[in-house]
Parts: structure tokens; sequence; C-alpha cells
């Protein structure tokens, strides 16, 4: 009898051992998404070029907001003590990006003016590597944006207006670059996008939007962008002071966008000072 109930607590023994391993095992592999949310205001130098409108250079200052989270999922969390957990990263990150900025840009004589906007959006997938003892990390990857905007001209009777829409597909890389100075953590960081294909409306040089919307007279208004046709770029460079629960970034942005299609050429050059601030935090995928 004393065998059958040794025997029996033996086995109601190792069959809760196996319960409180796989709960640990299930607790240690809980799968988490790390975010990481920058908000920026620029403000800067800004030039356009719309021979639509009219030939003239106008240069003026723009104001920019941008918004960009970073959204990556672990792969699991190991136990290293009973109350800390080091996350195990995907190789794989999800970005997406709004910007919106507003243009007042005038002609050397200041007889005329115009006023653009654009709003976009990307979203992309990154891959990262992380390398110099989780020092240096590398992102690389592509990014589909969408942009709609306007240009008004206040002086132009005829052509007063343009309409800016717009896509693209644009190889994506970052790097950033952790250390320390005057005893606090830092990050320095560079972005740089290239569109490489996408399409942009444009009227044809002489067309009307009256044309177009009301007559219905398609002049190859849609056009297919390349950088034969509109080399374009957008780089950014940054720093990064970490504090307890924000970091504060200060940097420079410069954004580059120019076509030359239906005989008509247009360019919107940016340089801006950027400052904002990027919070971290993480969600428990249960």
């Amino acid at each position: 009898m004393k065998n059958r109930y040794v025997i029996s607590l033996i086995m109601m023994s190792v069959l809760l051992m196996s319960a409180l391993h796989v709960s640990a095992q299930n607790e240690g592999t809980k799968q988490r998404t790390d975010i990481i949310n920058t908000k920026l205001v620029g403000i800067g130098a800004s030039q356009i070029l719309d021979t639509y409108i009219s030939p003239e250079h106008y240069n003026g200052m723009e104001l920019r907001f941008i918004d960009n989270t970073v959204r990556r999922k672990t792969a699991g969390l190991e136990l290293l003590e009973p109350t800390e957990m080091l996350p195990t990263y995907r190789k794989w990150s999800t970005t997406i990006t709004h910007q919106a900025y507003l243009a007042s840009t005038s002609t050397r004589s200041d007889n005329s003016n115009d006023i653009t906007g654009l709003y976009t959006i990307s979203i992309g997938r990154l891959r990262h590597w992380d390398m110099l003892a989780n020092r240096l990390h590398v992102r690389a990857g592509g990014m589909g944006e969408v942009g709609i905007g306007f240009l008004y001209n206040t002086r132009n009777g005829n052509n007063p207006g343009q309409i800016r829409l717009g896509m693209n597909i644009a190889p994506t890389a970052t790097a950033e670059y952790d250390f320390k100075a005057f005893g606090k953590r830092m990050t320095l960081g560079y972005e740089v996008q290239v569109p490489l294909l996408g399409l942009m409306f444009t009227p044809h040089y002489g067309q009307s939007y009256y044309e177009i919307f009301t007559r219905g007279n398609y002049d190859h208004n849609i056009v297919v962008t390349t950088p034969f046709n509109a080399p374009s770029l957008r780089y950014a460079l940054t720093l990064q002071l970490h504090l307890k629960k924000i970091s504060l970034n200060v940097g420079y942005l410069g954004d580059f966008k120019q076509s030359d299609v239906n005989n008509l050429k247009n360019h919107s050059y940016s340089h801006l000072v950027v400052v904002g601030f990027t919070r971290r935090f993480h969600i428990v995928n249960h």
C-alpha cells in the first residue's frame, strides 16, 4: 500500500514539475512588438520651379511635420531571472511615415508668390543588421509612398494652380550608431531614400485642367517616373539625446524632388533643420 502511495506521489510530482516547466517556457517565449515613434518639426529654405505656372524660380520658407513609426516584433523573450527578460528580435520591421509641409515662396522681384502644400504617407519593410556589440544598427529595404498636394500662384490668372498627385517605390537605408558623450547616451543616425519607379499626374505643355477634367481630353497625363525623368533624393542626419522616458532629436533633412515630363520641368528643393522627440514602448502579444 505504501509503495502505491509513494509511486502516486512521485507521478504527481513529475506531472506538476512538467506543468511548471511548460508554463515557464510559454512565459519565456511570449512575443511582443517594440514600437519607436518619432515626431519632428522642420523649418528651412525651399526652392520651387514649375514651368506650367512660370519659368521663374521661387524661393522662400517651408514648415514641415513628420511622424515616423517603426514596429519590430520579437521572436521570443528569454528569461534571465524571474523578473528580467531579454528580447530576441525578428530580422524585419515595418515603418510608417506621415509627412505634411507648407511652403511660401516668391520671385526675386517679389511680385509673384507661390503657396505649396503636400501630404505623403510611406509604408515599408526594412531588414535589420545589428553589429559592433549591438552599437551599430543598419536597416535596408523598400518604401512605397503616395502623395497629394497643390501649388497655387497668387498672380497667374490663366493657370493659377497645379495638382500634385503621385506614388513611387523607393529603396531605403538607415544607419544608427550608439555612443556616450559627456556621460549621456546618444545616437547618431543617417537615412537615405531614392525613388526608383513611380507614377505621377501632370498636364501636358499648354494643356489646361479644363480640357482634362471637363472635356476629357487625355494627353499622356499619367506618366511613369524613373531616375531618368524624375531623379529625386531624400536624406537626413540626426542626433538623439536619450533621457529616461524620451529621446530629444535635432538634425538636418534634405528633400530634393524633380521631374522633366510632358515638356514641363518641375522641382522642389528643401533644406530643413528638424527638432523633435522619440518615444519607445512595447506591446506584449498574449
